[in-house]
């Protein structure tokens, strides 16, 4: 069986590092980023502490990078896309990058 809550890729029109997220919860506080979408965007060194843009038509958010247990996470900023985007369970999220600090 095929997990489909997490696909990680490259765009082949833009050669850019992607990953498509189920979102298993209403109002998530933090998105757990893919390992291998992490490590093709900054290898061995996710920027933690910092922050990524993440652009969606006009709407910009800062989201800073954590570090977990289980790898990078989108969290502090996080919630504030959530709830301007009105996102909720069982939706999809896709990420693209266009540089190593930016996501649309």
């Amino acid at each position: 069986m095929t997990n489909l809550s997490t696909i990680v890729g490259i765009d082949p029109l833009h050669n850019t590092p992607l990953f498509l997220k189920l979102i298993d919860e209403d109002f998530p506080i933090f998105l757990e980023l893919p390992n291998d979408f992490a490590s093709m965007v900054w290898g061995d060194h996710p920027p933690y502490k910092d922050s990524v843009k993440i652009v969606d038509g006009d709407n910009i958010w800062f989201v800073r990078v954590k570090k977990t247990d289980v790898g990078p996470v989108l969290a502090d900023g996080f919630t504030k896309l959530v709830r301007d985007t009105s996102v909720r369970k069982d939706d999809y999220l896709m990420f693209q990058t266009y540089g190593p600090t930016s996501f649309f």
